[in-house]
């Protein structure tokens, strides 16, 4: 252990090793088109068998992962009762003066939007549980799977980019058990609930309101695909800032017997530089989908008000119908 600290030490302040082969200094961006931020992105091999040896890990919580689906199914369908009820309070009770109906309506949208929270955060706070326990089970794992392995391969591989896989990258799977999973079903639950409701109310407001519904499809696809290599690149890059850190203060001793702080600190600024570029890439692309989907939500209420409006006036609609719409279009 000693030789290896020693070893390590001493390639610590060159400018040569694995770190700096491909390190930050060559972080001038080349866009998404197979190279990211000067390197080669890498991509699962097996996606399917990734994504089932992770599914793995929740095998052990099924009547926790139901209880979650019924509570997002709960959610769902109250979120979609509060504007039906919104329309129902305007056609049959304000139109008409029925104060009662107004009371009574007014009741059962609290009660649906009640029931929605509550829904959501029981769903929440059971995911939560059941990502930390399969994440406690997946970092024993990995742990384990280290202390199988064979000496070269903690040779080639930077002890600091060993613990990014154990900390960084354990979060990243974190996020997507948490909060990933369950929004990815809700709304695609949220997405054809609104649909079937839409067009049971009314056909050409429903046809009207998904004209700027390919816009958002294809702005989520192409920002999206560009988005998954930035953070992709963010997190190789922070692996290797965590190496750079873990060999610099595990060779601390020799890299000042030899007075090579200034060209550790080098590396560091380097490496550190480098991170900071690629998550300023990838936070920037992800920030540009909610103020596109902004414009665009406008863009759709305008049309749903617009063509509403033409209808009322051919009593082809109402005004509840609209009110609905116009709050189902912003979902």
């Amino acid at each position: 252990m000693a030789a290896n600290n020693a070893n390590r030490g001493n390639n610590q302040p060159g400018a040569s090793g694995p770190q700096q082969q491909s390190g930050p200094s060559s972080a001038a961006g080349r866009g998404p088109g197979g190279m990211f931020g000067g390197r080669r992105i890498e991509k699962a091999k097996d996606v399917r068998g990734t994504l089932a040896r992770m599914l793995a890990y929740l095998t052990d919580y099924k009547l926790a992962l139901v209880i979650v689906l019924v509570a997002v199914v709960v959610s769902t369908v109250m979120g979609l009762a509060g504007p039906y009820l919104l329309g129902v309070a305007i056609d049959r009770d304000i139109m008409t003066g029925n104060l009662r109906g107004l009371l009574q309506t007014a009741l059962l949208m609290i009660g649906a939007y009640l029931l929605n929270w509550v829904a959501s955060a029981s769903q929440g706070l059971l995911m939560a549980r059941v990502s930390q326990n399969a994440l406690r089970r997946m970092r024993r794992d990995l742990f384990d799977k280290l202390q199988q392995l064979s000496l070269s391969f903690f040779d080639r591989n930077p002890h600091g980019e060993l613990m990014s896989r154990l900390t960084n990258d354990i979060d990243a799977i974190n996020r997507v058990l948490a909060q990933n999973v369950t929004q990815l079903f809700s709304g695609m639950l949220s997405l054809a609930g609104i649909l079937v409701t839409m067009f049971a109310l009314n056909v050409w407001l429903a046809l009207g309101s998904l004209v700027v519904l390919p816009f958002m499809l294809w702005i989520t696809y192409a920002i999206g695909k560009r988005t998954r290599g930035g953070f992709r690149d963010y997190q190789m890059s922070l692996g290797q800032l965590n190496g750079v850190m873990e060999e610099t203060l595990s060779g601390q001793r020799v890299v000042q017997a030899f007075g090579q702080e200034a060209a550790a600190i080098r590396r560091f600024d380097e490496a550190n530089e480098y991170t900071t570029n690629s998550g300023i890439r990838a936070q920037s692309l992800a920030l540009l989908i909610p103020p596109l989907m902004g414009i665009l939500s406008n863009a759709n209420i305008a049309v749903v008000a617009g063509l509403g409006g033409w209808l009322v006036l051919r009593d082809l609609a109402t005004v509840g119908t609209i009110a609905a719409f116009i709050s189902y279009s912003r979902s």
